[in-house]
């Protein structure tokens, strides 16, 4: 393996066996004959992984994410390819795995240092500052079976972190503990990255992916579904899962759209975007609709609302300034110099009463994306100006 290559995995497959019945297990081994089903939760998979790189793990539950993280971090083998590692590897998937209840927390910070491999005398060297970092006060000479579930993690998170690995492997763990907790997590593992660590992040917030990762992979059905940069996948995640979800509802929405427009006899036959799919911060950003009135006498509004891919609203805006329309209309809505920062988004279009109470008729955009040209998180443009 090459000196500048941390990770390398090399047709990684793991299948489990799955029993019906524990006395299937027996049979098979007395009698030879197959009495499980397989599930393949990755599949002849092929990563490498720089020294120094943060890479993303992505993907629905089931997709693999964490059966490839255990293989990295060797809690679990592989049934068949090849893992190399160049470094000491440390995990923080299921914090607190190693504690012992009965243990008080200065007992668990030796033992769990001993399960690493780590002597005595090292831990003793790190202990002031897995306990300045957990922040349990006093606690930390009782039993770990009188700790909250906060505590706990807090406690298993600082040691895990002590280590001070050449990989380390993350399993949503920013996820835990009360905010505060959250943000010193996020900032003890952006200065691992700072020093040059090799680190596997899986998470679900793409927040988190977007702003640690450098590269990022998109694991569906045990296979590699998307590679590329952080940004591109997320964004093409993101769309599938919004995507899915409206498969989903598409029949419920189908039916309601029909019974809004038998009763009202208005209906939305078109929403064209110009321009699409990317438009970039900064463009006229143009939606044509086109509706049909089957009653000329039925007064109605429109309005529209836009949406994150992850359906955050940012703005509702409707025609309350205009006189009430009637019959069929080609409208025109224009957004001057659209100012949302990267990410993917779309519109509902409704078609509503005179009050905008009641729904005539509702069509959503396709999706759209605006590419990312800010290292500055967010997801609009506000003007400022900075004085100092």
């Amino acid at each position: 393996m090459s000196e500048d290559i941390a990770i390398s995995m090399k047709d990684v497959s793991k299948v489990y066996r799955l029993y019906q019945k524990p006395i299937d297990r027996l049979k098979e081994i007395f009698f030879r004959t197959r009495c499980h089903n397989e599930f393949v939760a990755l599949d002849g998979l092929n990563i490498r992984v720089k020294k120094g790189e943060t890479l993303g793990i992505i993907g629905e539950n089931g997709a693999g994410k964490s059966t490839l993280l255990k293989i990295i971090a060797k809690t679990l083998k592989p049934t068949s390819g090849e893992v190399n590692m160049n470094g000491m590897v440390s995990s923080l998937l299921e914090l607190g795995s190693g504690f012992h209840p009965e243990f008080t927390g200065i007992d668990n910070i030796y033992f769990y240092g001993s399960l690493l491999g780590i002597p005595s005398s090292e831990m003793k060297r790190r202990v002031q500052e897995v306990v300045s970092f957990a922040e349990i006060g006093e606690h930390i000479n009782y039993p770990l079976k009188t700790y909250s579930s906060g505590m706990h993690v807090r406690l298993a998170f600082s040691v895990a972190m002590a280590v001070e690995p050449d990989i380390l492997v993350v399993d949503e763990a920013l996820s835990v503990g009360d905010l505060y907790f959250q943000k010193k997590s996020t900032d003890k593992i952006l200065s691992v990255k700072e020093k040059g660590k090799t680190i596997l992040f899986c998470s679900h917030s793409m927040y988190y992916v977007n702003r640690l990762c450098d590269r990022v992979i998109w694991l569906k059905n045990g296979l590699i579904a998307m590679e590329g940069s952080a940004h591109e996948v997320t964004q093409a995640y993101e769309t599938y899962q919004l995507k899915k979800e409206a498969a989903k509802s598409a029949e419920t929405l189908e039916r309601d759209e029909g019974t809004a427009s038998a009763a009202s006899s208005i209906v939305i036959r078109d929403v064209v975007l110009t321009p699409f799919p990317n438009v970039r911060s900064g463009d006229d950003l143009t939606v044509g609709m086109e509706i049909m009135s089957m009653d000329d006498s039925v007064p109605y509004r429109v309005a529209a609302v836009l949406f994150r891919i992850d359906e955050l609203r940012i703005i509702s805006i409707g025609t309350k300034d205009h006189d009430p329309l009637y019959g069929s209309r080609n409208i025109s809505l224009c957004f001057p110099a659209l100012q949302l920062k990267e990410g993917t988004f779309f519109l509902n279009i409704l078609i509503m009463d005179e009050q905008f109470v009641h729904v005539y008729n509702k069509k959503a955009t396709s999706y759209f994306t605006v590419p990312k040209e800010s290292i500055e998180p967010g997801f609009i443009n506000i003007p400022y100006r900075w004085t100092i």
